[in-house]
């Protein structure tokens, strides 16, 4: 049986809400190894970025300050793309971000934007959206030593 590797932390669209209360039930269920935030108030990490590992954030259509719109990065064995989601129209297709993932050679990939839960493989892609911070949804994404993923939604 496969044991959990690390552990991840992913939300999206805190909108300026405090996230103080996903953080403490995220790390009341163990350490937590990486955080993503996928835009729409990214910054408010930023006062607890003493106290977090890494943190990985772009920004989203309502973040008006110089961000990354996007990032593609490797961690615990497994390729990553972050994105709000806008620029690839989520809210009316997938199509877009699943050419996007594909051109990266992303092995999951966390979006938001559109304030509802998203947890699906596609074409051996994970795609992830942890639905809206400032509604306290969020994700915990997992990653076992056998290489398998799993995220598990919390609300």
């Amino acid at each position: 049986m496969p044991s959990v590797l690390k552990k991840i932390l992913v939300m999206s669209d805190s909108h300026g809400y405090s996230v103080e209360n996903i953080l403490m039930k995220a790390e009341s269920m163990g350490p937590i190894d990486a955080v993503f935030h996928a835009g729409d108030g990214c910054r408010d990490l930023d006062r607890y970025a003493g106290d977090l590992p890494m943190i990985y954030q772009v920004s989203g259509n309502c973040d008006f300050f110089p961000a990354a719109r996007e990032l593609t990065f490797d961690l615990f064995g497994k390729r990553f793309l972050l994105c709000h989601g806008h620029h690839y129209s989520v809210k009316s297709t997938m199509s877009l971000l699943e050419d996007r993932a594909r051109d990266v050679k992303a092995d999951c990939v966390v979006f938001g934007h559109t304030h509802r839960v998203y947890n699906q493989e596609r074409n051996g892609i994970l795609y992830l959206n942890p639905g809206a911070a400032c509604e306290r949804q969020f994700m915990l994404l997992y990653v076992y030593d056998n290489g398998s993923l799993y995220a598990r939604v919390f609300s």
